[in-house]
């Protein structure tokens, strides 16, 4: 019988949601099958059985929140039932295991996010260490996240058998992990020490518990969302939960205390930290008389030189982009639009969808009208399948959307947009935009699209010529509304008046689609959006 704990996927997470079981009690199932949706502040991801056998029991509601460690459910190993005759066999057989300890074969998991292979980064331990349950081995980068694999149990790493940089398939054994009596010394020896280093931690105001591993807070994920919104440093924060785990209510506490900004002249407060966290001295008090300088807040110093490993979803971000340059023969056509009458029919929908709960962008509109010159311009709506050398034309149209999240660039996909109506769509771009902020979008989300959108209008620029999403054969490029004046073709001849221009710029893979497509297709953007009644037609 197998006891699943909720295992640590290596991002200080203390917990988390039950979201779906996904095999009944009773259910037989494959090694890596997905068993349980589980949801953290970064993402819901599917946990998957480590060996084949049946669940037995769900010791976990749908709903409950769980610590890591916990167990939720039991599965009986398939394994198990002929392992019976082993007893059989001479006692002195089993004497080497039980000199040598039980040696498991630690295979790179599948974190249920659809992940083929991941690069290890960084060994978090040597050959020879001793590590406990749920301890940090080794860093992993996929194309979502950059995760910490922990160890299955209390053990010493025997060997580790791939290199660092190293690109390793899921289901590969990655390092050799012996437990039980081979083990136990390096383990027991370890506990004296740990015993002499408690009492340094006894102090008065305690900060956040810290992971001595890779100094992570450990936190709940309502709290690290929080304390993103309201910029509080967790470092910084007293955990209220067992062991010292930070819970949302202790977040805000710490915020409207203002101790944020208070927390540098209290030495107290930060001596019993381990590691130290650095706190910046107190800025110094302003001159008597009041100024204008210095009412504004100071500029940001440069005398620290940053560096950021070029690693996860930025370097995955990189390989995308630089793959789609290298390979895709890029070339971009540029149309200028006056989106006067869009601004008042956008202004009208606005109020409609106040009525639904729902807030209507000026997106809904182009999407609407890209789908329509997609069903005209076929050749501009899909992508390469480079390994059966076949250009692939849906009879739908998938438009993913570029968002951008703090963990970089991502590009979720509403699917079937020719068949929405312009409220489904407003509802359904605000819902998955927010679900990719917040990383909870599922990775079926983030795949199968025909065509992209990247949308600068509300940060700023006038025009840009957008990368495509490879392997899609085009990408919209929509920037920033203007006003200024123009032409205004009367009855009574040309005036001048204050218009609405807007720039959008197609970027199209001339392998698979020819620059008479993508003009057209533009022309026929810009006819739909200075006339978006035509888009009911």
């Amino acid at each position: 019988m197998i006891e699943f704990k909720l295992p640590d996927i290596g991002e200080g997470i203390a917990e988390g949601e039950i979201v779906q079981w996904l095999v009944a009690e009773g259910t037989v199932v494959e090694e890596h099958q997905p068993v349980v949706e589980v949801m953290t502040d970064k993402a819901t991801v599917e946990v998957p059985a480590p060996a084949a056998g049946t669940v037995v029991k769900h010791l976990a509601g749908e709903g409950d929140t769980v610590p890591v460690g916990n167990v939720i459910f039991h599965l009986e190993d398939g394994a198990a039932a002929p392992a019976a005759p082993a007893a059989a066999a001479p006692a002195e057989a089993a004497a080497p295991a039980a000199a040598g300890g039980k040696t498991i074969e630690f295979k790179l998991p599948d974190i249920g996010e659809g992940i083929a292979e991941g690069e290890i980064v960084q060994w978090l331990v040597e050959e020879g260490a001793s590590v406990e349950e749920h301890q940090p081995v080794v860093e992993v980068m996929t194309d979502k996240a950059t995760v910490e694999v922990p160890a299955p149990a209390a053990g010493t790493i025997s060997s580790r058998l791939v290199e660092e940089g190293a690109t390793v398939p899921v289901g590969n054994v990655i390092f050799h992990l012996v437990t039980g009596a081979g083990a136990a010394a390096p383990a027991a020896a370890a506990a004296p020490a740990a015993a002499a280093a408690a009492p340094a931690s006894v102090g008065a105001a305690q900060p956040a518990r810290v992971s001595a591993a890779d100094g992570k807070v450990l936190a709940v994920p309502s709290a690290r969302r929080v304390a993103r919104e309201l910029g509080v440093d967790l470092t910084l924060v007293s955990g209220s939960g067992r062991g010292g785990v930070v819970r949302r209510a202790d977040v805000e506490a710490f915020a409207k205390s203002g101790a944020a900004t208070s927390a540098a002249p209290a030495p107290a407060a930060v001596a019993v930290a381990a590691p130290p966290v650095p706190v910046a001295a107190p800025p110094a008090p302003a001159p008597a008389p009041a100024s204008r300088a210095a009412a504004l807040s100071p500029i940001p110093s440069l005398h620290e030189v940053r560096k950021t490993p070029y690693r996860g979803i930025r370097r995955k971000i990189g390989e995308a982009m630089t793959r789609s340059k290298h390979t895709a023969a890029h070339f971009t056509v540029v149309e200028e639009i006056d989106v006067t009458e869009l601004v008042a029919a956008r202004s009208k929908a606005k109020a409609v969808g106040k009525q639904h709960g729902v807030n209507v962008t000026y997106m809904p509109f182009i999407m609407k009208a890209v789908a329509n010159g997609l069903t005209r311009f076929r050749s501009l709506n899909g992508h390469l399948d480079e390994a059966a050398e076949e250009i692939v034309l849906p009879n739908e149209v998938n438009i993913g959307v570029a968002t951008d999240t703090d963990n970089g660039l991502v590009v979720p996909v509403i699917r079937n947009v020719e068949a929405k109506g312009m409220l489904h769509l407003a509802a359904e771009l605000a819902d998955l935009a927010q679900r990719t902020r917040d990383g909870k979008v599922k990775p079926d989300e983030l795949r199968g699209s025909t065509f992209t959108i990247t949308n600068a209008g509300n940060i700023g620029g006038t025009l840009a010529t957008p990368v495509i999403n490879f392997p899609d054969i085009a990408i919209l490029g929509v920037h920033r509304i203007v006003k200024r004046p123009g032409v205004v073709e009367t009855p009574d001849g040309d005036e001048i008046a204050v218009r609405h221009y807007m720039n959008l710029s197609c970027s199209v893979d001339h392998r698979l689609a020819d620059g008479a497509d993508a003009a057209r297709f533009l022309a026929w953007m810009r006819v739909l959006l200075e006339d978006p009644g035509l888009l009911s037609l």
